[in-house]
């Protein structure tokens, strides 16, 4: 009984040691991110995570580190592995939270909306949570509607461009007549100007003739 005490006592010893050395680093993180350096708040977290990986805390902030780096897709699961552990549900409906706030980041409306009402299931109190909701649902409505215009818009110009393509043989077919018209039109101008010359001619004859006579 006496040696298993001790291996037993060693090995909390252990990782309680393990537990302070993981909890500096996260502070250490916590200093460079409130400097605004997230790349090394990161980098702090993830050897926290190392040392203890069960440090919810560390896992979080580095969730919040990758947002910062715009690394979303990583943020995500770093907030997923928070929802899906044993931590406490403040620290979950929040970890849901800022997911929905990466999400938007990465202009996935759908995905945040989801993420928002997750939060809002664990904390249904939050109100900022509620208001960030309402407004990614009513930006998603805003997209629809806009999609639905563009979609009805390109249809009437594929309807206009149709109904051309269509009057396009009517139009064919009309301007031989027209051409018809035209040119008989044009040759009656000039019957009537060869017609209006003959009478000048006849008119000048007798003229010329009383001139002969004249002489």
């Amino acid at each position: 009984m006496k040696n298993l005490f001790l291996i037993i006592l060693l090995l909390f010893s252990a990782g309680y040691c393990c537990a302070q050395q993981s909890n500096a680093l996260v502070k250490k993180g916590n200093d460079a991110y409130k400097k605004g350096d997230a790349k090394t708040a990161a980098e702090d977290y993830k050897k926290a995570l190392e040392k203890d990986k069960n440090n919810k805390a560390a896992l979080f902030n580095l969730g919040n580190a990758l947002q910062q780096e715009n690394q979303g897709p990583d943020a995500d699961k770093a907030y997923d592995e928070i929802v899906n552990s044993n931590a406490d549900v403040s620290l979950k409906a929040k970890a849901a939270y800022n997911k929905g706030l990466s999400l938007i980041q990465q202009k996935k409306l759908q995905e945040a909306a989801e993420a928002f009402k997750q939060s809002l299931k664990m904390s249904p109190q939050d109100n900022d949570t509620r208001e960030n909701l309402q407004k990614v649902l009513n930006e998603i409505k805003k997209q629809q509607q806009q999609q639905q215009q563009q979609q009805n818009k390109n249809k009437d110009q594929k309807k206009q461009q149709n109904n051309k393509e269509q009057q396009k043989p009517k139009d064919q077919q009309s301007q031989p007549k027209l051409s018809k018209q035209k040119a008989e039109q044009l040759l009656n101008q000039l019957r009537e100007k060869e017609n209006q010359l003959q009478n000048q001619l006849q008119k000048q004859k007798p003229t010329n003739q009383q001139q002969e006579k004249d002489w």
